[in-house]
């Protein structure tokens, strides 16, 4: 058996000494690669840790094809892709509130001074389903049309305002403290 079908198999039978040898071994060249894609050391800690808790809490269904390493420098890269991602999506999000009003008739629209009402929008927001959230950030955050985030996310204009029915339902739910 070779070193990396040794390794998969002590993972997912919970064997500590070899998760814990792979994470001493990986997790120094993990954290400098995230921290060449965020450019945040702390956060880059994070990431890494919380790839080797996922790893840990899966071990009995993840399905890794070929190298460990390999599967992980490739989790870590989409990790630290999407916490990019993230980031510029709250930084925009700051500078352009939604426009909530506009979507939930009955909530008055946020000004500046309402940060508990712009805090709640935002967590709300972040909760939604990944697809969903980013379909719903892009119409009511940026500004784009149904059609154009269906080109650029691969999808058909319907599912996309599926999404978009979806996240008004869930966002309506949860904010309606607020009316």
């Amino acid at each position: 058996m070779n070193p990396d079908e040794l390794i998969k198999s002590g993972l997912r039978s919970g064997n500590r000494d070899i998760f814990k040898s792979l994470f001493n071994d990986l997790y120094p060249q993990l954290t400098r690669y995230s921290t060449t894609i965020t450019a945040d050391h702390e956060t880059s800690r994070e990431l890494v840790q919380d790839l080797f808790l996922d790893l840990w809490e899966k071990r009995n269904s993840f399905l890794i094809r070929g190298s460990v390493k390999a599967y992980l420098f490739t989790a870590i890269y989409h990790r630290s892709l999407n916490w990019i991602r993230n980031q510029r999506l709250r930084e925009k999000y700051r500078n352009h509130p939604v426009e909530i009003h506009r979507w939930f008739p009955g909530i008055t629209p946020p000004d500046n001074q309402d940060s508990l009402l712009l805090e709640a929008i935002e967590k709300e927001i972040s909760l939604l389903p990944d697809r969903c959230r980013e379909v719903f950030s892009r119409f009511a955050v940026f500004g784009e049309k149904q059609s154009e985030i269906a080109v650029a996310l691969g999808i058909s204009e319907k599912t996309t305002e599926n999404h978009l029915l979806r996240a008004r339902k869930i966002l309506r739910g949860r904010l309606k403290n607020f009316r």
